[in-house]
């Protein structure tokens, strides 16, 4: 249980949205916690992104304009021999006031930001864009245990605060995960991203075609199953990673790595082809690579801090093997 007193009207809104017993399920908690309208975490007035101490994280565009350059550079790679300014640049999930195109020149025919609570509505041709985007969807979180099997986890309201708890024995999970080890360690605890898979079949049921490109963290089926045994949900805040996910409701980020297994199928499935994810600095390095070498040779024998951004964004210390990128191309 967490041991800070939960925000009171956020508090309230959890209390609405449980059932008979006080409970709810984790893809109650993580939407209403995150996205109430006037007081979930995304739906409040706040620098959220950035370096300063008053943030809570940083992202790839956090970064400056470098990072939108490479991503027009990789767009145009992929797209081959068709014109950009046939396409409509799309950005899903922006945050207020910012673009990954802000300060960079392109030769797309149009953009256009969806922003939260904005509605998904896809130009017919498009290249939809996405940086940490389903990270941020709901998850639904099990444990093992040895006699009962999966037992699907929730969170409690109590007069105290909140506290994670059974709700029940799990049926359906092997809809999801059909190849789990018999012998999953007891107490073994699963974050499943199903929001990103929902989201990500939302977004290509609809009717459009050309390019989808995001940059997230997330992990393989058999990360997901045999190696993070205590799940892999976790708070942000003031640049800070923690697993107590209950802590401070609507004032911290929750997040959930995607399975990249999940989300590649859902892209084959939905008539998209040439799907792969790679690791961010194999991506970049490889379809932008004429952005980063103009990057690198651009000041020669000046320090530049757009090199500086550059290594930050390719390295494998840093963001480089943190993020993977996501691709799929739809033709018409």
């Amino acid at each position: 249980m967490s041991n800070e007193k939960p925000q009171s009207d956020l508090i309230s809104a959890l209390r609405d949205v449980t059932d008979e017993k006080g409970e709810m399920d984790y893809p109650t908690f993580v939407t209403t916690t995150l996205y109430a309208p006037g007081i979930g975490y995304y739906s409040t007035a706040r620098t959220r992104v950035g370096h300063s101490p008053k943030t809570d994280f940083y992202t790839a565009q956090s970064l400056g304009p470098i990072f939108g350059q490479l991503v027009v550079a990789a767009c145009e790679s992929l797209l081959g021999d068709a014109d950009p300014n046939s396409y409509t640049f799309l950005e899903i999930a922006a945050e207020p006031d910012r673009s990954v195109l802000q300060g960079v020149e392109h030769d797309f025919g149009a953009t256009q930001t969806i922003r939260l609570f904005d509605s998904l509505d896809i130009p017919p041709k498009a290249i939809v864009f996405a940086n940490e985007w389903l990270d941020a969807q709901p998850f639904r979180r099990f444990r093992f245990d040895q006699d009962q099997g999966w037992l699907e986890r929730g969170v409690e309201v109590t007069e105290n605060g909140l506290r994670e708890i059974d709700l029940r024995q799990s049926g359906d999970i092997p809809t999801y995960l059909k190849e789990i080890s018999q012998s999953t360690p007891h107490d073994y605890l699963l974050d499943l991203p199903t929001g990103a898979k929902e989201s990500l079949v939302n977004l290509c049921s609809k009717e459009w075609n050309g390019l989808f490109l995001t940059f997230d963290y997330g992990l393989s089926l058999e990360d997901f199953t045999r190696r993070r045994p205590e799940g892999v949900a976790r708070g942000y805040r003031g640049h800070r990673l923690s697993s107590d996910i209950l802590a401070s409701p609507g004032e911290q980020d929750i997040t959930c790595h995607v399975c990249w297994d999940m989300l590649e199928a859902v892209l084959m499935d939905h008539g998209f082809v040439e799907v792969q994810v790679e690791r961010q600095e194999s991506f970049l390095l490889g379809h932008a690579s004429s952005a980063c070498k103009a990057i690198v040779t651009g000041k020669a024998g000046e320090f530049d801090p757009d090199r500086q951004t550059l290594m930050e964004l390719l390295h494998p210390g840093n963001m480089g093997a943190k993020f993977q990128a996501l691709r799929g191309i739809r033709a018409e």
